[in-house]
């Protein structure tokens, strides 16, 4: 079942970033960010828990690259503006109902408390809320990341709720953080 037909921009710039699709080329750049930054993402993300492999990149580059919106996730590589080093990954996802999208972000260990997290998550609300018929985007963090419930609390969004969730969040409880289109 189809929630959301959705086409984001190819590539999104910011002062700091860059977010483009990813490319088969950013395969060892994407395990090198991971594997220096495993110890902290796996403390958020279940994906981090194994450390990364050449098949394991490749099996989220491949559909990644492959599908880019419609009913897929669009998937992008966070870069630095000013080098284009690979400094992280982030999403449009398609999963939570038939008139919004979820964001997702992940930053390399050594480029935290820079503001790319936060550039990044504004560049995906303000590109899906100008998408026709997604009129609320949500971001979902673990109830104990306070650096990642700080970027929805930066960006304006509004804390709807907490909800159990001990697949995804290591504390067992999610916060989901809210934004909609002006009406």
């Amino acid at each position: 079942m189809v929630l959301v037909d959705f086409h984001p921009p190819d590539a999104l710039r910011g002062k700091i970033v860059t977010l483009r699709r990813y490319a088969f080329t950013d395969s060892a750049a994407l395990k090198q960010a991971i594997a220096a930054s495993r110890d902290r993402l796996r403390e958020w993300m279940p994906w981090a828990e194994s450390a990364p492999t050449d098949e394991s990149v490749m099996s989220f580059l491949g559909p990644s690259v492959a599908q880019f919106g419609g009913d897929a996730a669009a998937n992008y590589a966070i870069t630095l503006r000013d080098s284009g080093d690979f400094v992280g990954g982030c999403g449009l996802m398609p999963r939570i109902g038939p008139d919004a999208l979820e964001i997702g972000y992940w930053v390399h260990s050594a480029y935290h408390r820079r503001g790319i997290a936060t550039e990044s998550a504004r560049l995906l609300t303000n590109a899906a809320l100008e998408l026709p018929g997604i009129r609320k985007v949500e971001i979902h963090c673990d109830e104990r990341n306070g650096a990642s419930a700080g970027v929805p609390r930066k960006l304006g969004y509004r804390l709807d709720r907490i909800v159990p969730d001990a697949i995804e969040h290591p504390s067992g409880n999610a916060m989901i953080w809210i934004t909609e289109r002006p009406v």
